[in-house]
């Protein structure tokens, strides 16, 4: 008998019962990866997978777990799903590994769980059975699935930061960071433009994300060897050109305070030609809603004068095993399929989410509906994780009141950066 212990108070069990219009293509076709997570013996494999997930109002799931069942008939998933946001998901889950449950089995993990609960001890290691198809996945994408030099969870979709522009006004979108200056200069306080580069640096998530871009768009780096040393001329020449695009008119000062959704509703409204933001956004531009629908083009990130390749922050979401599930066959060929090439076909179709697998972006059917994922897949294979420690909150909570102590000039850029570095080391020495 499966331990419920504290889990089964704390799941939700309603279920989505609708699907969602559109998807009137199978994800079954020629040149399909499935038999990958298939296996000769799938019907061998039998028992009951407890999944969890968050609330999931598309249907996508649903209809991703009815294609596991038809190749694996003998094993019943029983789908939870977990009430709240990500950080109530997140609590949830954690009460339940934290007590040695033995469900759920398989849960969709949030990429900067996986290095927090592998330390733990939470995650079932999967390196071998990653690594036999990770030639299915994108570099970005799978790089989140590890934590040291061992893969504790499967890709599902992506998230990864973006160059949004506005395609009536813009042929070809810059690929730098002057060519991002030299164009905005040119438009703004023409056809409606006030802004010409508008991102987030609210104090929070937004400012370690969007902050870690520009550093990595040119030529810097984060964690190297275990080590902070961000202190640099890389680091320096990046918070001195965001200053400098406030300074000039480029971007209003209200970026230092601004969410995802800020931006969204100003590029919305037609008021930016350029906005940078996550892979959402391209939807709820171009829904009725939007002023700028269908004039909305989307690419990498602009690379700096340091740098040689662009680089978005990634985002996303896993699914990871519970390393004291009791079916463990089960539970590994649940991960694999729903991280398989007709799993994500659906995910992408159904809930528009970005996926992982490579082949998906050559889908004849995803791109009818979704040609914008064309021009993002590099995008996503050459996005960079944030750093993958055991404690992420603790070195982001860092990163967020230095780099936003710089932005203000609160501190000199030097004097933020090496005491930043200071507190991020010393937070890396708590986590041994």
């Amino acid at each position: 008998m499966k331990m419920k212990k504290v889990l089964s108070v704390l799941l939700s069990t309603a279920m989505a019962v609708s699907l969602a219009a559109g998807c009137g293509n199978s994800a079954k076709e020629e040149g399909s990866s499935a038999d990958s997570s298939k296996g000769a013996d799938a019907s061998d494999i039998s028992g009951e997978v407890t999944f969890v997930s968050g609330n999931d109002q598309t249907g996508a799931l649903d209809e991703m777990i009815a294609a596991f069942n038809e190749e694996y008939p003998n094993v019943t998933i029983d789908h939870q799903l977990l009430p709240g946001n990500s950080d109530d998901v997140k609590k949830s889950l954690m009460t339940s590994l934290a007590a040695g449950d033995s469900e759920p089995d398989v849960f969709e993990c949030d990429i900067i769980w996986v290095s927090q609960f592998a330390a733990a001890g939470w995650l079932l290691d999967v390196t071998d059975k990653l690594e036999a198809k990770a030639d299915e996945y994108l570099a970005g994408p799978l790089s989140t699935c590890y934590f040291g030099d061992k893969a504790y969870a499967y890709p599902n979709y992506t998230d990864v930061g973006l160059l949004y522009y506005r395609s009536d006004l813009i042929d070809t979108p810059p690929a730098t960071w002057d060519e991002l200056v030299e164009m905005s200069k040119e438009h703004i306080g023409k056809d409606g433009i006030d802004y010409g580069y508008i991102f987030q640096m609210f104090q929070g998530e937004p400012t370690s994300c969007n902050m870690l871009e520009f550093i990595k768009q040119n030529g810097g780096t984060d964690l190297v060897d275990g080590k902070f040393a961000m202190n640099n001329s890389n680091t320096i020449e990046s918070l001195e050109f965001v200053n400098s695009l406030i300074d000039d008119g480029i971007s209003p000062e209200g970026v230092l305070s601004h969410k995802p959704d800020d931006s969204r509703a100003i590029f919305e409204e037609g008021k930016a030609l350029f906005m940078r933001n996550w892979t959402y956004a391209y939807a709820n531009a171009n829904a009725d809603t939007s002023k700028v629908k269908g004039n909305v083009g989307v690419t990498a990130l602009p690379v700096g004068p340091s740098g040689a390749e662009s680089s978005g922050t990634l985002g996303g979401w896993n699914f990871a095993i519970n390393a004291n599930t009791e079916n463990e066959a089960a539970s590994v060929a649940f991960a694999e399929f729903m991280s398989s090439y007709d799993a994500q076909k659906i995910s992408t179709m159904v809930r528009s989410t970005f996926p992982t697998a490579a082949k998906v972006y050559e889908d004849k059917d995803v791109l009818t509906d979704k040609p914008y994922l064309a021009d993002v897949k590099s995008a996503a294979d050459n996005a960079k994780p944030r750093p993958q420690v055991r404690d992420y909150s603790a070195i982001s909570s860092v990163f967020q009141v230095y780099f936003h102590k710089a932005l203000t000039k609160e501190l000199g850029y030097e004097d933020a950066m090496e005491q930043m570095d200071t507190e991020l080391n010393a937070a890396l020495e708590k986590m041994k």
